[in-house]
C-alpha cells in the first residue's frame, strides 16, 4: 500500500505539470485562463450563453430620449404558428420571436420566462453595429476614407504584416488576420478574447498574413481591431458612439448594456456582447431596411447602407460591410447574425423584418452558410405573411 501511495503522488504532480504546460502554451496570458475557469464555475456552463452578461463587467447605453414604440398590425398575433415553427422554437430554446410587416408587428412571442423587456446577448449582431459606426465615422469625416489603414491608428502593426490592412478589410472580414474562429475550444483565441481582463493587450499581439482585401474569412478579431480604430479616430468609446449615432436617434425604448473586459481597462467587447431586447434589435434592422432612416430621420446616408448590403467579393457573395447577404426561393434578404441563433433578418421585397433570439441554433451549419433554422424562420415567417388579407 505504501508503494502505491508513493507512486500516486508523483503521478498527480506530473499530471498537473503537463496540464499547466498545455494551458500556458495555448493561453497567451495565464490570467485569462483563470478568468475562463472562473466563468465556467460561476455560470456552470462551458458554452457562451445569451445570459452571460450577468457574469461580466458591463457599460450602459441609455435608452433614447425619444423612444419609438412599434405599432401593432391589425392582425397582431391572430395568425398562429405551424407545428414546424413551434417545434424548432422548443428544440432550440427560442426566447423571442417577432415578425414585422410594413413597420408594424404582426407576430410577437416570448418563451422560457423571457418577455419584451428581457435583455439577452446578441453576440455577433454587434459586428453589424460596429460596421455602422465605421461608415458613420467616414460620413462625419473623423475617419478619412474606406481605405484608411489600421496602422494609421496603431503603427505597431507595421511589424506584424499589417501595413496594408485597411479598415474596410476589417469590416468585410478580409484582413488576413491570423486568428482561429473556434467557439468550442475553451483555450483558443476567441475564448481568450471573451474572458480576458485586458483585451487591448491581447489584440495588440495580433499578426497578419500580409495578404489583405483579397477574400472573405469570418474572424471576430477583425471587428475588435476595427472598433479600437473607431474609438481612436473619434476620441470616444464605442458605447458613447452607439448612443449618439444609433441607439438614441433610432428611438430605443430600453437601456442596453455592452460587455467590457474589466472596469480597470474599460474596453468594449465590440465583436460581440451587446445585450438588449428583440424590439430594439428590430429597430437596427429597420434603419437598414429604410436605407438609413427611421421615422423620416436620417441616421446615415443611404449610400453607406447600399454598400453594406452588397457583397464585397463576388467569389463569396455572402457578406458586405458587417451584414450577411443571401437569397431563398428567389427572395433576397440580408441579416445581422449572432452566435447561438441571434437573428435580425430583413426581406426588402416583403417590407418585413424577422427577429429571433434564443439559446441555440440548429446543427449542420458553418460560418460560411446560413444555418438550417435560419432558413426555416424565413420560410415560416413568409407563410405567416401570406395569410395577411
Amino acid at each position: 500500500m505504501k508503494k502505491i501511495k508513493f507512486i500516486s503522488i508523483p503521478l498527480g504532480v506530473m499530471i498537473l505539470v503537463v496540464f499547466a504546460i498545455i494551458v500556458s502554451s495555448r493561453f497567451q496570458y495565464f490570467d485569462d485562463f483563470k478568468s475562463m475557469i472562473s466563468l465556467v464555475i460561476r455560470s456552470q456552463n462551458t458554452k457562451a450563453s445569451i445570459d452571460d452578461y450577468k457574469f461580466f463587467d458591463n457599460v450602459e447605453i441609455k435608452k433614447s430620449s425619444s423612444p419609438f414604440e412599434w405599432p401593432k398590425h391589425k392582425l397582431y398575433n391572430q395568425i398562429g404558428s405551424s407545428k414546424t415553427l413551434d417545434s424548432v422554437h422548443k428544440k432550440n430554446e427560442t426566447v423571442a420571436f417577432l415578425v414585422i410587416k410594413n413597420d408594424s408587428i404582426i407576430k410577437e412571442d416570448y418563451f422560457l420566462g423571457y418577455d419584451e423587456n428581457s435583455m439577452t446577448n446578441s453576440f455577433s449582431i454587434s459586428k453589424s453595429i460596429i460596421s455602422f459606426l465605421f461608415l458613420k465615422s467616414i460620413e462625419e469625416e473623423t475617419i478619412p476614407s474606406l481605405n484608411s489603414k489600421l496602422t494609421d491608428y496603431f503603427p505597431a502593426f507595421n511589424e506584424n504584416n499589417g501595413s496594408n490592412v485597411t479598415l474596410s478589410d476589417l469590416s468585410t472580414m478580409s484582413s488576413g488576420l491570423e486568428w482561429e474562429e473556434n467557439y468550442k475550444d475553451l483555450m483558443g483565441i476567441t475564448a481568450q478574447a471573451y474572458v480576458t481582463k485586458d483585451l487591448n493587450k491581447l489584440m495588440m499581439s495580433s499578426k497578419f498574413s500580409g495578404i489583405s482585401g483579397d477574400k472573405f474569412k469570418y474572424l471576430s478579431g477583425n471587428t475588435q481591431l476595427l472598433a479600437m480604430a473607431i474609438e481612436k479616430a473619434n476620441n470616444s468609446t464605442i458605447q458613447e458612439l452607439t448612443y449618439r449615432w444609433l441607439w438614441n436617434p433610432m428611438g430605443a425604448k430600453n437601456d442596453a448594456i455592452w460587455m467590457i473586459d474589466s472596469k480597470e481597462k474599460n474596453m468594449t467587447k465590440a465583436y460581440c456582447c451587446l445585450s438588449s431586447n428583440a424590439k430594439d434589435f428590430a429597430k437596427v434592422g429597420l434603419v437598414y431596411k429604410n436605407f438609413g432612416k427611421i421615422n423620416e430621420q436620417k441616421l446615415i446616408d443611404s449610400s453607406f447602407i447600399s454598400m453594406s448590403i452588397k457583397p464585397r467579393f463576388n467569389s463569396n457573395p455572402i457578406y458586405g460591410y458587417g451584414i450577411w447577404i443571401g437569397k431563398q426561393n428567389n427572395i433576397d434578404f440580408f441579416s445581422l447574425r449572432g452566435h447561438q441563433g441571434q437573428y435580425v433578418i430583413v426581406i426588402p421585397k416583403e417590407n418585413a423584418i424577422i427577429v429571433r433570439l434564443g439559446k441555440r441554433k440548429s446543427r449542420g451549419s458553418d460560418l460560411n452558410n446560413h444555418p438550417s433554422d435560419f432558413n426555416l424562420y424565413i420560410t415560416e415567417s413568409l407563410n405567416i405573411l401570406s395569410n395577411i388579407y
